[in-house]
Parts: structure tokens; C-alpha cells; sequence
């Protein structure tokens, strides 16, 4: 029973605990805690009911009731903090001893049932706290499995996105290919008719005329520079040569020796001047060069760019070569006396490893590396022009018919070694031979001009003595020429004299 300040006694039930004799046989942390506890809550004890008394009494009680039965692990922990806990230990006994109404108004009685009611709330928060264990863990699986299936949705839409958008810049892509198709179409079209062919055959034959003039004024005037001039020239050539393969799906014949040679004869103009084998393979190349001038019959038809393009891949190089030996400046001079200065078998040595290091890559190229791909999509080669359209495969016996590209690489080299012999002419001799090759190239390109326009002229005239015999034998012209005839009534017929002329001319 405890008194209120009001005189009336009041009836209070113990809560579930065991008021010890005094504090000081609890631990030194315990005491501590209890005295914290109960020292906080001194203040509150007069103006409390009995209910929040006990209530705020628990939690230090059951502390006690936890030393008690966790027993010797408890003992351990306060002999380790016995040596901090002592001031603690005397301030907790003062409280105690203002305090000690408390204890005193419990029933010492009830110790067992409190005991096993405070074993039952324990339990009960144990199972609370598993149950709250399981439904945070839950929650948190729940919540990865959102995350993941977030994620999921996430990289679904970025690959229909990256879908959606590949197949945009593949319709674009395609778009933008059958326009330029048809472009070119277009163009090759307009390009393939009667005006602008004419268009454009009249302004190669301008450029090839003012050419011509360039170079004569220049090599007269300066031979010393004008590889200067040459040099430009070549490579304009070189370059509308590869565009011009490349439309009409033959480059395949840019792998052929004269594209090589000038090669050479560029590579010691600008590259080595100073080296004898450099020029040595230069000048070893231009015998080749002047018979092709003549075995491929190029022809000066300026009109032309097929034809005068051909050309202009054989005879400027040689004419190159010969301006510089005639006056040459600097370190050419050392390099063709340095060439000169070797011996006649290192100078045939030097033109030939160059022809044979050619000869290794046209032939891994066009018989091996490309000689699938060349024969799926039917290109033309200089092999394929000489063993096919020219025949030459046919002429050759049953036996040798295998062996046609070994065959054709010996003749090929056979050319070159009827050729080689110009690096030992002297310059008055290959200054005749070149004017011998451009004579039979002016020769050429005036055959093809008389023979055309004579064709040309002789289809005209049969064409107008058919019109005429028809004339004679139909007697009066259809109406609709009557118009020729200054517009009145029909035709007349052609006079006795005009006659025997038509019939004549018509043979």
C-alpha cells in the first residue's frame, strides 16, 4: 500500500519485478543504468500516479531480471567494468536511499509470477521482432524484384528504341542510295546521248590541241624543266584514267605496265634523283613503251579520250626521259651518271629486277589473289583481252591451251627484252626511234579520220541515190513534199538529162 499526498491509501500491484536489498549487490554497470534510470526519473515520482510509476520502473527492473539470468556471462562484464563504475556505484546508492519507498511498497511475493510473465513478454517481443524481420525482408525482396523488373522494362524499350532506329537510318540509308542510283542513271544517260557526246568530244579536242602547242613551246624553250610540265600532265592522265576505270568496271587495267613505268619514271624525277639503279630503271622502261606505241596502234584522234588517253600513257614519259638527257640540271645529272657509269650487265640487272618486280604483282593479283572475283563478276583484264576477245588462247595447241598465262606473262617479257636495248642507244638513236613511234602515231589517228569520214561520205551517198531511184520508180513524190516545190501542186518529174546522172552515180 502506498500513501498519495491526499492521506487516502491507494491499492497498487507490484509490477513483474524482485526489489533487491539495496544496489550495491547488483553489477557496476547494472548499478550504473539503474541508477541513470532512476535519477532521471526522480523528478517524477511525486507528481506520478502509482500506474506510471510502475510503468516507468520496468525497463530499469528488468535489466536486473536480465543479469539474472544470463549469470556468469553477466559477472564477466562487470568485473571488466568494475574499475570505471565506481563514482556511478556512489551516486546510485544515494538515489537509491531516496528512493527506497519504492522497493518497499512492492510484494516480494509475486517474484515467481513476475518472472514468468516477463519470460512471456520477452518471448512476445521476440516474436514480434521476427515477424517484423520477415515482413522487412519480404518488403526488401519485394523491392528488388522491382527493381529488376524495372531494369528489365528499361533495356526492352532501349533495344525496340535501338531497333526502331536502326531500321530509320537503314530506310534512309536505302533512300539515299536509289537516289544516287537513279542520279547516276540519269546522268550516264544524258551523258550517252548524240548532244552530249558531241559536247564533250569538242572539248577534248581543244584541251589535246592546246596540249600539243604547251608542250612543243615548252620543250623548246626550257627542256632542262619541262619534266615540270610532264609530271603535271601524267598525273592528270593517270588520275581520269583510274575515274574512267572505275565507272566502266575495268580497273583491272590500271595493274598493266605502261601505268607502272610511269610510275617509275616519277618515282626518279622526284624521289631519287641522285640514284643510278633509279635511273637506270627508268630509262629501261621507255623501249617497252615506244613499241607499244606501235604494236597497240595508238592513234592521235584528239577528239577522243579513250583513244588519245591511251597514247598519253606511252609516249610522254619517253619524251620526259629524253628532255632531261638532253640538258638536265642539279642531281639529275649525278643520277645519269651514275647510271652510265655502271657496267652493261648491272644497267640490264637494274631495268630488269624492276620489270620482274612488276611482273610478281600482276601476276599474284590478276591469276591468284583476284582470280575468282575477276571470273564471278566478268572484268576485263589485258590477259583477258589478248586470250579471249583477240583469240589468242585458241591459236595455241591443245597441249599449251593449260598453260596460257604462263604463256602470255613469257610473251609479255618478251616485249619488254626487245625493248631493253634502248638504254644503250645513244641519244641521237633514241631521239629517232621516239620520232619514229609519233610518226606511226599521227599515221594511225589520220587512217582513222579519212577511213570515217570516207565511210561516212560513201553511207551518204548511197543513201541518197536509194532516195533517188525511189523517186524514179514511184514517179510522182507523196503529197507531203510538195511543200519543197514552193507549195503548189505535185512534183515534177526528173528531166531526161538528170536521169542517166542518178543512174550513173548509183553505179
Amino acid at each position: 500500500m502506498v500513501a498519495d499526498r491526499s492521506g487516502a491509501s491507494t491499492a497498487l500491484q507490484a509490477p513483474d519485478i524482485v526489489r533487491p536489498e539495496s544496489t550495491d549487490s547488483l553489477p557496476g554497470s547494472h548499478q550504473e543504468s539503474l541508477c541513470s534510470d532512476s535519477c532521471n526519473d526522480e523528478q517524477h515520482y511525486d507528481a506520478a500516479s502509482p500506474e506510471a510509476i510502475g510503468a516507468s520502473l520496468v525497463p530499469a527492473l528488468g535489466r536486473r531480471a536480465r543479469v539474472g539470468g544470463n549469470g556468469a556471462k553477466a559477472e564477466a562484464e562487470d568485473d571488466a567494468a568494475e574499475s570505471t563504475s565506481s563514482e556511478s556505484g556512489e551516486a546510485c546508492a544515494a538515489a537509491d536511499a531516496s528512493n527506497v519507498h519504492l522497493y518497499d511498497s512492492f510484494d516480494e511475493s509475486n517474484s515467481e509470477g513476475s518472472f514468468s510473465s516477463r519470460r512471456q513478454g520477452a518471448q512476445l517481443l521476440l516474436r514480434r521482432g521476427r515477424r517484423t524481420t520477415q515482413h522487412l525482408q519480404q518488403r526488401a525482396q519485394h523491392l528488388v524484384q522491382d527493381l529488376k523488373r524495372r531494369e528489365e522494362m528499361l533495356q526492352k524499350r532501349g533495344k525496340k528504341i535501338g531497333q526502331l532506329v536502326q531500321r530509320e537510318v537503314r530506310q534512309t540509308w536505302l533512300l539515299q542510295q536509289e537516289r544516287l542510283v537513279t542520279r547516276s542513271r540519269e546522268m550516264t544517260r544524258r551523258l550517252l546521248t548524240g548532244r552530249s557526246r558531241a559536247w564533250r568530244h569538242k572539248w577534248i579536242f581543244a584541251l589535246v590541241q592546246a596540249d600539243f602547242v604547251a608542250s612543243a613551246f615548252w620543250l623548246g624553250r626550257s627542256p632542262e624543266t619541262y619534266y615540270m610540265y610532264s609530271t603535271a600532265q601524267i598525273c592528270f592522265v593517270l588520275t581520269l584514267k583510274v575515274v574512267d576505270y572505275r565507272v566502266t568496271e575495268q580497273h583491272y587495267f590500271l595493274l598493266d605496265f605502261c601505268f607502272f613505268a610511269n610510275l617509275c619514271v616519277l618515282a626518279w624525277l622526284w624521289l631519287c634523283p641522285t640514284s643510278g639503279a633509279a635511273f637506270n630503271a627508268a630509262e629501261g622502261v621507255c623501249g617497252l613503251l615506244s613499241i607499244s606505241v606501235v604494236v597497240f596502234r595508238n592513234s592521235c584522234v584528239p577528239h577522243d579520250f579513250v583513244r588519245i588517253s591511251n597514247a598519253y600513257v606511252h609516249y610522254p614519259a619517253v619524251v620526259t626521259i629524253l628532255s632531261v638527257k638532253m640538258q638536265c640540271t642539279g642531281d639529275h645529272c649525278l643520277g645519269i651518271e651514275a647510271g652510265r657509269a655502271m657496267l652493261r650487265h648491272l644497267r640490264f640487272r637494274d631495268a630488269w629486277l624492276a620489270y620482274i618486280s612488276w611482273a610478281v604483282i600482276y601476276a599474284s593479283i590478276i591469276f591468284l589473289l583476284a582470280r575468282k572475283r575477276i571470273a564471278r563478276k566478268q572484268r576485263d583484264t589485258l590477259y583477258g583481252y589478248f586470250a579471249e576477245k583477240l583469240g589468242f588462247k585458241e591459236k595455241l595447241p591443245k597441249w599449251l591451251r593449260p598453260y596460257s598465262q604462263v604463256i602470255f606473262m613469257l610473251g609479255h617479257q618478251t616485249l619488254f627484252l626487245a625493248g631493253i636495248w634502248w638504254i644503250f642507244l645513244p641519244l641521237w638513236g633514241q631521239c629517232i626511234c621516239t620520232v619514229l613511234a609519233l610518226t606511226v602515231f599521227f599515221h594511225n589517228g589520220g587512217r582513222f579520220y579519212v577511213d570515217h569520214f570516207w565511210k561516212a561520205h560513201e553511207r551518204n551517198t548511197a543513201q541518197y541515190v536509194d532516195a533517188a531511184r525511189l523517186a524514179m520508180c514511184q514517179g510522182d513524190p507523196p503529197s507531203d513534199t510538195a511543200g519543197l516545190n514552193g507549195g503548189g501542186g505535185a512534183a515534177t518529174k526528173p528531166s531526161g538529162e538528170v536521169a542517166p546522172a542518178i543512174q550513173e552515180l548509183g553505179g
